[in-house]
Formats: structure tokens, C-alpha cells, sequence
């Protein structure tokens, strides 16, 4: 299905102040994280702030949510878990979700993000997110 993963972007606030980018292959959507100065929690490391990494991650799962479904319409988070594995430098970071369960009203959502390396996560997420009413789904 198609929709407009800009729409889902513009929609919310904290996404537009992330300035996530996104691309769509075969894999589905590829989220894309610029690295700015206000990201940036550890200046020591530096490193990004890890608030970031999981709101990042966890946009990246409504980005799948809506590519998959082909709505706009927000899925709402239930609950959220994040595991940082290693410092998320300060350099382009990137994430993939890929729906793990698709019911009628609950989606089950793993996530991760890396940066010069895909095997090598920074960070994970599972969610756990309220599908919107009308979504058709194959379960």
C-alpha cells in the first residue's frame, strides 16, 4: 500500500523537530535521522541524548504501522521498551521496524537503529501500539 509518510511526519511535533527523513524499499521504511547540535546529550562523548535514539525508534514503528496499514490516521503507543546497547555517536543514525504481530486493534512492533553499521545496533525498541478504528488488517 502506498501513503504519504510525509503526512505521517507532519503530523506529529516531535518528528518535526527531529527532521526524520524517510525512504521505502522492499524491506518497507527506512527512517533517517540528521544529526544536529540539539541532539546531542552527552557533549563529552558526544552522543545523542538516548530520549532521542527511543522517540526516533519509535516514530520509525508509526512510519511501519502506516506503510503497512495505509493510513495516516496515528496508531496510539500502549507501552514501549528500549534497550541502549552502545552510544548513539554523533553521526547519521537509521532505523527499521518491522511488525512482528498485525491483530485488529493492537500491532506488535520490533525496532532498531544503527549508524555506519546495521549489524551493530545502537539501540532496540518492542511496542506495542492501538491500531486506529477501520484499519483492515489480515488477522
Amino acid at each position: 500500500m502506498s501513503v504519504d509518510l510525509a503526512a505521517v511526519l507532519a503530523a506529529s511535533p516531535f518528528a518535526r523537530f527531529l527532521a526524520i527523513e524517510t525512504q521505502v524499499d522492499d524491506r518497507g521504511v527506512l527512517a533517517i535521522l540528521p544529526i544536529r547540535d540539539e541532539l546531542i546529550g552527552n557533549v563529552m562523548l558526544p552522543a545523542m541524548h538516548g530520549g532521542c535514539v527511543a522517540a526516533f525508534l519509535e516514530i520509525a514503528c508509526q512510519l511501519q504501522v502506516a506503510h503497512e496499514t495505509g493510513t495516516i490516521a496515528p496508531a496510539r503507543t500502549i507501552d514501549i521498551s528500549v534497550e541502549y546497547l552502545r552510544p548513539a555517536r554523533r553521526e547519521i543514525t537509521y532505523a527499521r521496524a518491522r511488525i512482528r504481530r498485525l491483530g485488529r486493534r493492537v500491532a506488535t512492533i520490533h525496532a532498531e537503529a544503527w549508524q555506519s553499521d546495521e549489524a551493530k545496533p545502537v539501540c532496540l525498541l518492542q511496542s506495542h501500539l492501538r491500531l486506529p478504528d477501520g484499519v483492515a488488517t489480515s488477522d
